[in-house]
């Protein structure tokens, strides 16, 4: 610590010096301020060596006023109480810190508290209102100049009330004593005025002295002036007493406090907890803050006191040594660790396949560097740099050597842009109300994609925040365009309110369902409103919406009814077309289809799930009388004998199949019939002779040829023969 110190002496006026505060010779430390403010005291500081330590326990409490404010505006039923509390503790006690800026944020959040309006629907109340509460605190300056212009008041009064009675008593010619005991009234009441209690006693005890002294007299005057003379006094005296009994009061908690510090320094000496430097700087600020005691109490504090600090202070010695011995441990374990991890990235390189071991071992050395507690401060900055730079290496060379660590950053990293361009994009957005809630929404999707090695993180959360501050920084100076803009965000939804309501009574309710979700898209496609109006308009657009689908819901309940009766009725149709399949006379039977077609058509929707069922069935039973139809009027005997045959629709469709390919086959078959015969009639063309013939020789193998094929096509056309007696046979 020393060394600190003299380092700084070189080139600073003071003990101590840092960007926030300085420590005078006289060991006091202040609040460095703008030059043109004067610099605030914080504390003494008792010995050089603490310094460091209370500056961090100064900007610790600012911390954790920072953290309170936060939990603040997390919670959902923060009291405005509670925030005011904050505030006082910020006034109340010493820390290190934008502390006017965060007294500026916990003020501003205060006032939001009481307007029920949120800064997300609408950002400031009107400029008009004025803060009753405000004007109940008044500043202790203007109360104290109030008080003075009523004094003078009353001087002036009592001034003009005596010079009424001197005139009175020139007209009346009265004789001097009045004007004796007048003078010995306006020395009280100035007297009374006073707060040098001890001094204005002895003066009003003289000031009675001399009334009983003074000349005799039965002036009525007289009487109405000793009347002011006891008023004068009796006031006093009832603000002493006032004031004494507030300085009882306040002696008496300052007694209490004494105990409790004491009580609180002995429990630290005897659980032995050395470690609680940081408290007992605390504890002694406090108690040399602390003022008078009531008499007779509290005589032996400051001794036992001293005692208390004395062994604490013995036992700090040690503790420290033992602390700066325990950090020298600490940074051997930390160099090992980093030997360790630094022999781990001289392994990796392009052959590096068992990526998992290798992971697994870089961050259990994590995990023990993070365990390890402090080094000595000298080597805290070197050691820091080097296990930094090892980190970096590491995720340097994983990057480069591990194609599929390197789609992962590749692609974390391609998506913060992504969210980083459309944050600086939200800059120019002419819409700042919608563009503030989407700020919001950016930041949820930051948190939910992986993170990304701690370089490459902070580089990228730079420029986020740079982006989002941006535009809080426009949101801020644009309060007034924000409320229009969500004033007309206001009146577009009250438009949509008057459509919605406009058509929640019709009774086509498709296009009425059509409209509605229209509404809907585009009510959620315009931006916030104020949060004051926002659930009131959204009640009644809802509401609106919920009457019309409530009807809706009837309606199709009934539909649902009416479509049950619907399927009973074409299931009761089907029936009878499946009859006239196997009707005796299938012309016939199509006349008679023909009105059952009619009537099937006419029923009425089913319930949508039988739909695609019912019709597939009703195609299939109209197939069937159809077909029969066609058969009956072709003349193929085949086809009049399977019409007239008793058979199911799959057997029918079956023998259908079979029998389209038996046609297909017979019509190849005559084709190569009649090659066949144009092959032998031009065989008849060749001579007799019984030299051998090439032409005739590749003629008759051409013949050869497609007969074998005509063949094939014979045994087909029996095979799809068989088939289709055996179906039939299988249905008889």
């Amino acid at each position: 610590m020393k060394s600190i110190m003299e380092e700084q002496n070189k080139t600073s006026e003071y003990i101590y010096e840092d960007e926030q505060v300085f420590l005078t010779e006289k060991r006091e430390l202040f609040l460095k301020k703008a030059a043109s403010e004067d610099s605030e005291k914080l504390c003494d500081i008792a010995e050089d060596d603490e310094v460091e330590e209370k500056v961090a326990e100064l900007k610790e409490t600012f911390e954790q006023f920072q953290e309170r404010f936060k939990a603040l505006i997390a919670a959902d039923d923060t009291e405005v109480e509670q925030v005011k509390e904050l505030r006082s503790d910020i006034e109340g006690n010493a820390c290190i810190g934008d502390i006017e800026g965060l007294l500026s944020q916990v003020e501003t959040y205060q006032e939001t508290l009481k307007n029920p309006e949120t800064p997300d629907e609408q950002e400031a109340s009107d400029d008009g209102e004025v803060d009753d509460e405000a004007i109940e605190e008044q500043p202790e300056e203007e109360e104290k100049d109030e008080q003075q212009q009523v004094e003078a008041e009353e001087e002036v009064s009592d001034d003009e009330e005596t010079e009424a009675e001197s005139e009175e008593s020139e007209e009346t010619e009265e004789d001097d004593p009045v004007q004796y005991y007048r003078a010995i009234v306006k020395k009280a009441q100035d007297l009374a005025k006073q707060t040098d209690w001890p001094y204005v006693s002895m003066e009003l005890d003289n000031l009675s002295r001399e009334w009983s002294e003074g000349p005799d007299t039965d002036s009525d005057e007289v009487k109405k002036l000793f009347s002011k003379f006891n008023d004068a006094v009796q006031n006093f005296e009832q603000r002493k007493e006032e004031h004494y009994e507030e300085l009882n009061k306040r002696k008496q908690e300052n007694f209490e406090t004494k105990k409790r510090l004491l009580e609180e320094l002995e429990g630290i000496i005897s659980n032995e907890t050395w470690t609680a430097t940081r408290r007992v700087s605390q504890i002694k600020g406090q108690w040399s803050s602390i003022g008078a005691l009531p008499s007779g109490k509290g005589e032996n504090f400051d001794e036992r006191y001293k005692e208390l600090i004395s062994t604490f202070n013995d036992h700090k010695v040690d503790r420290l040594v033992q602390e700066r011995q325990k950090r020298e441990d600490n940074l051997m374990v930390k160099l090992t660790v980093l030997e360790k991890m630094e022999r781990v990235n001289k392994s990796i390189d392009h052959e590096t396949e068992n990526w998992s071991d290798i992971d697994e071992q870089f961050d259990s050395l994590t995990k023990q560097w993070k365990k390890i507690g402090r080094v000595p401060k000298e080597k805290s900055n070197e050691v820091w740099e080097r296990y930094k730079k090892a980190q970096d290496d590491f995720y340097d060379l994983k990057y480069r050597y591990n194609p599929d660590h390197q789609s992962m950053v590749d692609k974390f990293s391609s998506k913060k842009e992504k969210l980083i361009e459309e944050a600086e994009a939200l800059v120019e957005a002419d819409d700042i109300a919608i563009a503030a809630r989407k700020i919001n929404k950016l930041h949820r999707r930051w948190k939910k994609v992986g993170n990304l090695p701690q370089r490459a993180e902070d580089k990228l959360w730079s420029r986020f925040k740079a982006a989002t501050d941006a535009f809080n920084e426009l949101k801020a100076n644009n309060q007034e365009k924000i409320k229009e803009q969500e004033e007309e965000h206001y009146q577009q939804k009250l438009d949509l309110i008057d459509q919605a309501n406009a058509i929640k009574d019709t009774d086509d309710f498709e296009k009425g369902h059509s409209k509605m979700q229209s509404m809907m898209d585009r009510w959620k496609k315009i931006g916030p409103v104020a949060r004051s109006k926002s659930n009131k308009i959204w009640k009644q657009f809802k509401g609106a919406m919920d009457e019309f689908y409530d009807r809706r819901r009837e309606h199709f309940k009934e539909v649902k009814e009416e479509r049950k009766d619907n399927l009973e009725e074409k299931k009761e149709l089907l029936e009878k077309l499946h009859e006239l399949g196997r009707h005796e006379d299938p012309i016939e039977a199509v006349e008679i289809a023909k009105g059952l077609q009619e009537k099937f058509k006419n029923v009425g929707y089913v319930p949508i799930k039988h739909k695609n069922t019912m019709w597939k069935k009703y195609r299939e039973a109209c197939d069937i009388i159809y077909d029969r139809f066609r058969a009956a009027k072709s003349g193929d005997k085949f086809d009049q004998e399977l019409a007239k045959a008793d058979l199911d629709t799959d057997d029918r469709n079956k023998i259908q199949k079979l029998r389209k390919q038996f046609k297909k086959v017979k019509k190849e078959a005559r084709e190569l019939e009649k090659e066949v015969l144009q092959f032998k009639e031009k065989r008849t063309y060749f001579s007799s002779s019984g030299d051998g013939n090439p032409l005739l020789d590749q003629l008759n193998e051409k013949i050869q040829e497609a007969e074998d094929k005509l063949q094939a096509k014979q045994d087909k056309m029996d095979a799809l023969t068989e088939q289709m007696d055996d179906i039939r046979a299988e249905a008889e």
